[in-house]
């Protein structure tokens, strides 16, 4: 009778306090001990960036629909290029095809959440436009642009073909990115998370957008900091 007890009580609390789901966003690596500081390699960033609600986005920033996707993505991408070379004194940006002959590899972050990213090859390490082997590249593997995006819809095998309502209305723009901290010398990922971005808008602009990125970037790299802990 205790145990029935204590069972409704739980679920009553659930209910009242919104219990939902929760999800391991993030892994490391046991020897990731160090997070980047003042010097990286970036590959990926070039061919991460997808827009989605291309529609929404070319109507409120004055775009082509049939050019937005282009333009969104590029811009989005100069500027998290841009971001990172502030954030980073000696920034390495490897060649767009850096990664061209790389396999796809599924990574588990947690019991339903998979990441999948192009990642070298063991025994191969990715050399930069001089011939040098940058120590460590964070690989940008995919970066979903949109309104009232979440990472679940995207990442959570068991939810991930449920058709997502038609929203007319945006209350914000988001971010969707996945990314691996690789290791090149030793060929392993040191650290892989799917971060989610949300900024408020009330009318869209190309500096929302930019401010989107900006805290993007601020993101990735707070979680490589506390992932190194």
């Amino acid at each position: 009778m205790w145990k029935f007890l204590v069972s409704i009580c739980f679920a009553l609390a659930c209910i009242l306090s919104g219990c939902s789901q929760t999800y391991q966003w993030s892994k490391k690596h046991p020897y990731y001990k160090q997070a980047p500081y003042g010097e990286l390699a970036i590959a990926g960033v070039q061919n991460a960036f997808v827009l989605t609600r291309s529609g929404w986005f070319a109507k409120r920033l004055n775009v082509s629909p049939d050019s937005i996707q282009i333009v969104g993505t590029q811009f989005c991408a100069q500027s998290m290029l841009n971001e990172m070379k502030g954030a980073y004194s000696k920034l390495n940006i490897l060649p767009e095809n850096a990664l061209a002959d790389s396999p796809e590899e599924s990574q588990k972050l947690d019991d339903r959440i998979f990441m999948r990213g192009k990642l070298p090859e063991q025994g191969v390490s990715i050399k930069d436009s001089a011939g040098n082997i940058p120590p460590r590249i964070l690989i940008i593997h995919e970066v979903i642009v949109g309104t009232d995006l979440n990472r679940e819809s995207f990442f959570d095998y068991a939810v991930i073909h449920n058709e997502s309502p038609e929203r007319t209305a945006a209350k914000n723009i988001s971010a969707i990115v996945s990314y691996t901290l690789w290791d090149n010398e030793k060929q392993r990922p040191l650290f892989s998370a799917v971060d989610e971005i949300q900024h408020p808008v009330l009318v869209m602009t190309w500096a929302d957008m930019e401010t989107l990125i900006r805290l993007a970037v601020s993101e990735i790299r707070k979680n490589l900091y506390l992932g190194a802990k």
